[in-house]
């Protein structure tokens, strides 16, 4: 397998991560995954930290997108 295949592989993986905590952890998903990025930090886990910040960042961008608009912005 490439190493393309394989972080295809990943970003896949970590989306599912991401739709799966937000089912079960609601609004605390994002809480939940900056934790387990800074506990994979702090143990030395680099490659695991930055894997839990990317579904850090997905969580927040699904968050972003379901916000609806503020009433009487110039979104959308």
């Amino acid at each position: 397998m490439s190493a393309i295949a394989t972080g295809d592989l990943d970003s896949a993986n970590e989306r599912l991560l991401a739709r799966d905590m937000i089912d079960v952890h609601g609004a605390q998903a994002a809480v939940v995954a900056r934790d387990n990025a800074r506990t994979a930090a702090l143990a030395g886990q680099k490659p695991r930290a930055r894997s839990w910040i990317r579904v850090l960042e997905i969580i927040q961008q699904r968050r972003t997108d379901a916000e609806p608009p503020i009433p009487g912005s110039t979104q959308g």
